[in-house]
């Protein structure tokens, strides 16, 4: 077989490579034979058998098709080389649900940088990327068995939801209402313009990031000074709009005087690199790249989190965009606004999800306090007389 790249070490490969025990030459030759089938398709992509050489391949065809952004294939790669390539050896067509389920464990009690574990979310991770390792190298030959639908996961670690405090949301605000005072001309310029006025948006819409990314000029209510959301952004199989999962999800949102005159100043500026049919259209997206494309929610998300950095804003492991979105909740019921109203204006199908926040809703507390202080009042008075 001809020598190829190896996807780990960008060097010359000659695997396949293997050693084989057979009882005479004839047992010899059938073995070769059948390795040679099993492994010649794709010796010819330029992968080897590798379980980690074959991770990063698939990622890099993933992401060439669309099915990853940017953001999200380099992500995959980092984890595959931090905790694959220097953990795991077997070749794809050896490894069974317990080798990697072993690993998995191992990476939780060990695997992180200090000899701590990583995060069960981490390990969630991997096995997307394993999973569609496997489904790619079954499907290109399918003599090789995929272990992954038998593997046991760890339960994913669901951070709590938080809103940002006063002062965070303050930085984060007016930070962002700097940013979009800046007009980029260039590719990347324009895109993170557009990804950091999604997250302006946001905070006066309390949409989900996949809503914001698929929201199109045509979604504007210009008479009625709102906003149609009827579809989000997916990138699973390639970056595409869809429906929402359940009626709810439609809904109309209101926006208020500050958000509508920001939109207005963002399409002046959009006006500057975008054509007239694309300004005219209803397809253009409200937040777009330089050509006028949508956005990944990845993308968007990891921008908003490095601006964040970039201001003081430390975001935890888990959190991102979706905290703007539990801010504009938070804020709506700590200022008394029916949770009614504010489980339309999220799109929650029930209400019991909105309630998830009513740990901020002023009620019962608020008047407890009030009794609290005539407590202390009389209290007071009573002193002053003896």
């Amino acid at each position: 077989m001809p020598r190829r790249k190896s996807a780990i070490k960008g060097k010359d490969a000659i695997r396949p490579r293997r050693t084989v025990h057979a009882t005479d030459e004839a047992d010899a030759i059938r073995q070769g034979e059948e390795l040679f089938e099993r492994e010649y398709p794709l010796y010819k992509m330029g992968v080897t058998m590798n379980l980690a050489d074959l991770a990063l391949f698939f990622i890099d065809h993933a992401e060439a098709d669309g099915t990853y952004s940017t953001e999200t294939a380099q992500d995959y790669r980092n984890i595959i080389k931090r905790y694959v390539v220097s953990e795991f050896t077997l070749d794809a067509d050896e490894v069974t649900a317990s080798d990697i389920e072993r690993l998995y464990a191992h990476l939780l009690a060990h695997g992180g940088r200090n000899g701590d574990g990583v995060s069960p979310n981490t390990v969630h991770k991997l096995n997307t990327v394993l999973r569609g390792a496997y489904a790619f190298i079954t499907r290109e030959n399918p003599a090789i068995a995929n272990p992954m639908p038998t593997v046991e996961l760890p339960a994913r670690v669901h951070p709590d939801k938080r809103a940002l405090t006063e002062r965070e949301f303050v930085k984060v605000l007016e930070g962002l209402e700097k940013e979009l005072d800046v007009t980029p001309t260039d590719d990347a310029g324009i895109k993170r313009r557009n990804m950091l006025f999604g997250a302006y948006l946001d905070i006066h819409m309390g949409a989900r990031v996949g809503e914001i990314c698929a929201l199109t000029r045509g979604q504007i209510r210009v008479t009625e000074q709102a906003t149609r959301v009827d579809h989000s952004m997916s990138e699973r199989g390639g970056l595409h709009r869809k429906e929402p999962k359940t009626p709810s999800g439609r809904r109309t949102i209101a926006m208020d005087a500050e958000s509508w005159e920001m939109l207005r100043k963002h399409y002046e500026w959009q006006a500057t690199y975008l054509t007239e049919q694309q300004r005219d259209s209803d397809g253009t997206p409200v937040c777009c790249t330089a050509d006028g494309s949508f956005i990944a929610p990845t993308d968007m998300s990891a921008a908003f989190k490095a601006f964040c950095k970039g201001i003081g804003v430390e975001l935890a492991d888990g959190e991102s965009f979706h905290v703007l979105r539990h801010t504009h909740a938070t804020q709506l019921l700590s200022n008394k606004v029916n949770p009614k109203e504010v489980q339309q204006r999220l799109g929650h199908s029930k209400i019991e999800t909105t309630f998830a926040y009513s740990h901020v809703m002023p009620g019962e507390d608020a008047a407890t306090a009030a009794d609290y202080g005539q407590i202390v009042a009389r209290a007071r008075k009573a002193g002053d007389f003896r």
